[in-house]
């Protein structure tokens, strides 16, 4: 049991090796000097010590700004190896059972892993199973027969445990969808230290940074579409972040500030953006990103989820602060946006009002700079005819690497990239591109997000790593607003990022799953709820109104406006809801039998008496040493009788004797207790 307490903790990856590692060395002493301990491990001045230790360490990893549930995870841990080495008597292991469900409460909101439910239910069996042995164990020790205690270990009790077990987890996995949804509280604040971070995405981004990233083959994103086209993977970009500002060498966003998008997100948001084109709505899930960008495959126009408050920067960025290091499902609407070339021939590049100017800031370059993109776009009639010349030049001029080369001591890597070696990841590509369309005059700005993806054969999803990080152009017009252009090779950029996909049919599977339980379990909350109950609602009207035309009476149009057929998530919401009607009822008739049994009549007589004489029996106390307590507060002849009575209960009780009507023994107590 408390291995796999351990074990679900472990899972999370959030617990420090060296915690994990003296953890684990402290359960294999344990159980290799349980039937002979040293002295030290019933030193009160050694275990004090351990517990000190333990409470310091989830302090000052708190201090540090860990989250508190993470602090307490660790004591708890340090805390269970102190009390698996704690070799003083005690009368009961309920710390170790507290301390091994404590574990696994906090496993629970630490990780949203598929691995985390099968140990789960072999926690439930280990525990089931250990709290059974103990009781038969107290039992056997209160008959005076510990030795027996061993002989109940048979697979019918196993086959009990299981049945057990099993009768616990549908329970709760049917109490799962009526339970109602609890945010986080108090344990999940951090401390005092800096905040956590990962790789990912911030509002000033240096040229280089996504050639790291790109070095990362794990999943950032998993996509469902659930309306609209499924692009080629040349085709399909998500937006995070776009940046205005360029000193040379950083790019940033300015303003910084952000404002709040009004309503509730849960049920729904309208983020405005363009309505034009081809409608698609992706089901995405997102893992830690800092600052808890939200990704989109466009300029967003709506999304729904649970993710706190949603805040825009100005230059259409949606961000979710409370979603920072967390696992976060949304759904996001947008518009595919491939505006046709003899629509943006007519349009012209225009600054965007208010203070579109800073979309034609340039940092000081080299004059070489200017007269390159003058070069380069002789010729163009209109300004797309010079966007797509630019863009048309850097994708045959350029040679694609994620290890650029280093371009010495000029004063922006653009220039070296530029005018000596065109040779660089798509952040170089991206970043030449503004700086050259800037300079003849047209508006724009690099966007960082993600491109191409992997097609997941076992789920039917698009899988995006880290390694597809990419960067584009957005180019404003005045009648289409902004528009993506990407100058970077498509074919050598998604090369790139294959080539760190290996071992893809047991990840595809792997992924697979995580997907499932987390869109299903973990993310089940309010909103999921409040439709399941919707759907409901309407299954209801849906089944009145088949009955009374099955009767033949008239259509009830207000029952055919209220709902249709139940969905499948309605029907199974319904299933289990009568499955845990059922289950509870049960549970109830057994308390309620089990209340019911009454004590051989002959001991509860005897108890009757005694209690009348003031000798009552306390609630934790056993019979057997019940009837040594009352035999100096007795005559001798009543506690013979008395013991003799409580030797017939326990006899009937724990030996499956035949019930004893102990007359005589009652008639001796009964007339010694008068005396």
């Amino acid at each position: 049991m408390v291995a796999l307490a351990t074990l679900t903790l472990a899972v999370t990856e959030q617990i420090q090796t060296w915690v994990l590692l003296v953890s684990a060395g402290l359960l294999m002493f344990s159980a290799r000097q349980s039937r002979r301990p040293a002295p030290w491990q019933r030193s009160a001045w050694f275990l004090n010590g351990g517990l000190a230790f333990s409470v310091g360490t989830g302090a000052v990893l708190w201090w540090q700004g860990n989250l508190a549930i993470l602090a307490l995870a660790h004591f708890a841990m340090l805390t269970q190896g102190l009390q698996l080495l704690d070799a003083r008597p005690r009368k009961s292991e309920f710390l170790l059972v507290a301390l091994s469900v404590f574990q696994v409460t906090m496993a629970a909101n630490l990780t949203d892993s598929a691995f985390f439910p099968p140990l789960l239910i072999a926690f439930t069996v280990a525990t089931v199973w250990t709290l059974i042995i103990h009781t038969l164990r107290a039992e056997a020790i209160e008959c005076g027969e510990p030795a027996s205690a061993g002989r109940v270990l048979s697979k019918g009790l196993l086959r009990t445990t299981l049945i057990a077990s099993l009768v616990s987890v549908l329970l709760s996995a049917a109490l799962f969808p009526i339970l109602p949804r609890i945010r986080a509280g108090a344990i999940f604040d951090k401390g005092f230290g800096p905040p956590l971070s990962v790789s990912g995405f911030s509002d000033r981004v240096e040229l280089g940074d996504i050639g790291r990233i790109r070095q990362d083959a794990s999943v950032v994103l998993r996509i469902e579409t659930q309306e609209g086209p499924v692009l080629a993977p040349s085709d399909r970009y998500w937006r995070g972040l776009a940046f205005d500002h360029f000193d040379g060498r950083r790019w940033s966003v300015t303003p910084k500030t952000r404002k709040r998008v009004g309503g509730n997100p849960e049920i729904g948001l309208d983020l405005g953006g363009p309505r034009t084109g081809t409608r698609m709505v992706q089901h995405i899930i997102r893992e830690d990103v800092n600052p808890g960008v939200l990704f989109s495959p466009g300029l967003p126009s709506g999304m729904r989820g649970g993710v706190g408050r949603v805040e825009r920067d100005i230059n259409g960025a949606v961000y979710a602060h409370a979603t920072t290091n967390k696992r976060v499902l949304y759904i996001v609407s947008a518009y595919d946006r491939e505006l046709p070339a003899s629509l943006l021939a007519a349009d012209a590049a225009t600054i965007p009002f208010p203070k579109g100017e800073r979309f034609l800031q340039l940092p000081a370059l080299r004059p070489e700079i200017g007269a390159l993109a003058e070069e380069i776009t002789t010729g163009a009639e209109t300004d797309h005819a010079r966007v797509t010349a630019i863009e048309r030049w850097l994708r045959t001029q350029g040679r694609y690497t994620d290890s650029p080369p280093d371009f010495g001591d000029a004063p922006s890597p653009v220039e070296g990239f530029l005018l000596d070696r065109t040779e660089g990841h798509c952040e170089y590509f991206a970043t030449s591109m503004v700086v050259l369309a800037r300079s003849v005059g047209i508006p724009s700005r690099i966007v960082n997000g993600f491109a191409a993806g992997a097609e997941n054969s076992v789920g039917g999803f698009i899988e995006v790593a880290q390694s597809d990080a990419h960067t584009w152009v957005e180019v404003h017009f005045d009648d289409a607003g902004w528009v993506r252009f990407d100058p970077t090779p498509a074919d050598l950029r998604m090369a790139g990022s294959n080539a760190f996909r290996d071992g893809r049919t047991w990840r595809e599977l792997a992924s697979a799953i995580e997907l499932w339980w987390f869109t299903n379990v973990v993310d089940f909350d309010r909103g999921h709820q409040a439709r399941a109950l919707k759907d409901l609602w309407m299954s209801w009207n849906q089944w009145r109104q088949e009955r009374r035309e099955a009767a033949g009476a008239p259509p009830d149009a207000a029952a055919d406006e209220r709902g249709s057929a139940l969905p499948a998530p309605g029907r199974a919401l319904w299933g289990i809801g009568i499955f845990a009607l059922l289950l509870l009822m049960a549970a109830a008739d057994i308390r309620r039998r089990r209340r019911k049994t009454p004590l051989p009549k002959a001991y509860a007589t005897a108890l009757g008496w005694l209690a009348r004489r003031g000798h009552q029996r306390e609630p934790g106390q056993t019979a057997r040493s019940f009837a040594v307590a009352v035999t100096n507060k007795i005559p001798q002849e009543a506690a013979r009788a008395f013991a003799e009575i409580t030797e017939a209960y326990l006899g009937q009780r724990f030996g499956r004797l035949a019930p004893m009507n102990c007359e005589d023994e009652l008639a001796v107590l009964r007339k010694h207790l008068r005396a």
